[in-house]
């Protein structure tokens, strides 16, 4: 059973059906097909749009509080340009098992690792992985640990790790107080909820069809409106498992100028520091909804990099 603001629904498809019909929502969630993943004894919910199987995947972690689906327009149209998609809900996120809003980077990054093999075995070994968020920044953790991948490409990043990170807070000197109570308490009270909002400003992120995010959290049956204290202490310092001077796996970087969380100073600085191949895209007045508001001009700047990434690899094999 999944109760929105103002009706229930049977299905999270049923949901789908409904925002079609109420707001105009394009019906792609039909063209994806559910699967599931075990990871770490937990069932993961994953949509799967095949295109052909011997094509290259690109494996989705969508970000804070959602689910795979919500960014189904990008993926849909995404797929149809060439690629197998395979969306997963993290742990504790969308219809994924495990305790709502109840989760770790690292465990996020393990949930990722699972769905990379079920990938690889379901298709080929011509994997990427995307993110979106803090999918974005999972994504890049994964590129400093699984070289299986043949890149990553990251709708903003961080690195949880360093101190420049406090600045990505909605209230940054709020916030160093509380990572500094979080560090000295949070082991104490780990599943202590914490809402979203205290630190992500819905209002200011424009999201199409729903107006806001907040508006859409809001309505949305699934979407967590509340984390544990454990995730938010994971989200203030997680140490990558190498430098990112020492990534090899490519690296694509999707940003927005007009980001409300996000500083471009902020990524730039990151990105800089990444030797690997790279490149990083800016779309001019766009917000962190870049995803959602912006997905025909964010597909071509994707292609373009995949294209690079397996160009080499077709002329190796026809000479």
């Amino acid at each position: 059973m999944y109760i929105s603001k103002d009706k229930t629904f049977n299905t999270l498809h049923e949901y789908f059906d409904y925002i079609v019909e109420a707001i105009g929502f394009p019906a792609v969630h039909k063209h994806f097909k559910s699967d599931t993943v075990l990871s770490d004894g937990i069932k993961l919910h994953v949509d799967v749009y095949e295109y052909d199987a011997s094509a290259p995947t690109i494996v989705f972690i969508p970000g804070t509080a959602i689910y795979g689906l919500c960014y189904g327009d990008l993926l849909y149209k995404l797929g149809q340009t060439g690629y197998n998609i395979v969306a997963f809900d993290p742990r504790g996120h969308g219809q994924s098992e495990g305790l709502r809003g109840d989760y770790t980077i690292s465990e996020i990054m393990k949930d990722a690792e699972n769905v990379i093999t079920y990938a690889i075995n379901r298709f080929n070994n011509k994997v990427n992985l995307m993110g979106s968020s803090q999918g974005g920044i999972v994504a890049f953790y994964m590129a400093a640990k699984d070289e299986r991948l043949n890149s990553v490409i990251c709708q903003n990043f961080a690195d949880l790790g360093a101190p420049e990170t406090l600045q990505l807070a909605r209230h940054p000197r709020l916030f160093k107080y509380i990572k500094l109570m979080i560090t000295r308490h949070g082991h104490r009270l780990p599943n202590v909820q914490v809402p979203v909002t205290s630190y992500i400003d819905l209002d200011k992120i424009p999201v199409q069809y729903f107006g806001s995010a907040r508006a859409f959290m809001e309505s949305d049956p699934i979407a967590l409106k509340t984390i544990s204290l454990r995730a938010l202490q994971s989200l203030a310092h997680t140490n990558m498992v190498k430098p990112v001077e020492e990534i090899k796996v490519p690296v694509m970087v999707l940003q927005g100028t007009a980001d409300s969380i996000f500083p471009v100073a902020y990524t730039q600085a990151i990105f800089d520091k990444i030797t690997s191949k790279k490149k990083f895209s800016l779309f001019p007045n766009r917000s962190h909804a870049v995803l959602h508001e912006d997905a025909d001009a964010v597909i071509p700047e994707i292609n373009k990099w995949l294209q690079e990434i397996y160009e080499p690899q077709l002329e190796a094999e026809q000479a």
